[in-house]
């Protein structure tokens, strides 16, 4: 078998708003006045996750209290939410505080229908080309909470700063048995703002973050997500 592939991305910090009282239309309108000329490049995609978890729900329980050295586990692709999932990826998502990075792996294709159980999500891990620690702690963890929205992109003139702008988030409740999605939950407030930037550019980044008139929101999709459900 060849080597695994694992791709790691930069470290970055990350700041995030959640947008309440205002429509899309006066997001935008901020985002395209900011002193830092964002602008879009790339045209807006639907992302679908389904984040994986301890039986104790523990990755949930580290974000949720704070703990400074987190991460989540999940399974990433674009485009539909329900039937073939092509090219979708493992995701691992490293944070320490603010700053945070990825390793991510291939996966192969497989579907999402009614009927769908981690254990047929088990049998695609098994499938693909995975680091033997990655395979034997997914054996440990399954799938609690599947969620969608479409994302936006933006960069700045100066291309040291991007943003993303996701709408119409969607949350299903989702078990390592037969899950037929039909406990859902669509996020109220509707639109998150996230501010993103290399470690360096992080005292410059207060000032661009105070010429957006939202506030900070460190809560998770998936903090949010399983919340839901909680009720």
């Amino acid at each position: 078998m060849k080597e695994a592939y694992c791709h790691t991305t930069e470290l970055r910090y990350e700041r995030k708003f959640t947008i309440a009282n205002s429509n899309k239309a006066t997001v935008l309108a901020h985002i395209k006045k900011h002193p830092a000329f964002f602008r879009e490049i790339y045209h807006p995609r639907q992302i679908t996750n389904i984040y994986l978890d301890t039986s104790q729900y523990q990755f949930y329980n580290d974000n949720e209290v704070g703990i400074a050295n987190r991460k989540k586990v999940r399974v990433r692709w674009y485009g539909n939410v329900f039937g073939r999932v092509q090219n979708p990826k493992l995701e691992y998502k490293l944070k320490v505080g603010l700053a945070g990075n990825k390793r991510i792996y291939p996966l192969p294709d497989f579907e999402v229908e009614k009927g769908f159980t981690g254990q047929k999500l088990q049998t695609f891990f098994d499938r693909a080309n995975l680091p033997a620690e990655v395979h034997s702690e997914l054996r440990q963890l399954r799938p609690t909470l599947l969620n969608t929205y479409q994302r936006s992109y933006y960069q700045s003139a100066d291309k040291q700063f991007r943003l993303t702008l996701d709408e119409d988030l969607t949350y299903y409740q989702i078990n390592f048995g037969s899950n037929q999605f039909l406990r859902e939950a669509k996020e109220r407030l509707g639109l998150v703002v996230e501010l993103k930037y290399a470690p360096e550019q992080e005292k410059l980044a207060s000032r661009v973050a105070t010429e957006l008139p939202y506030r900070l929101d460190k809560k998770s999709k998936y903090v949010t997500g399983i919340e839901f459900f909680k009720k």
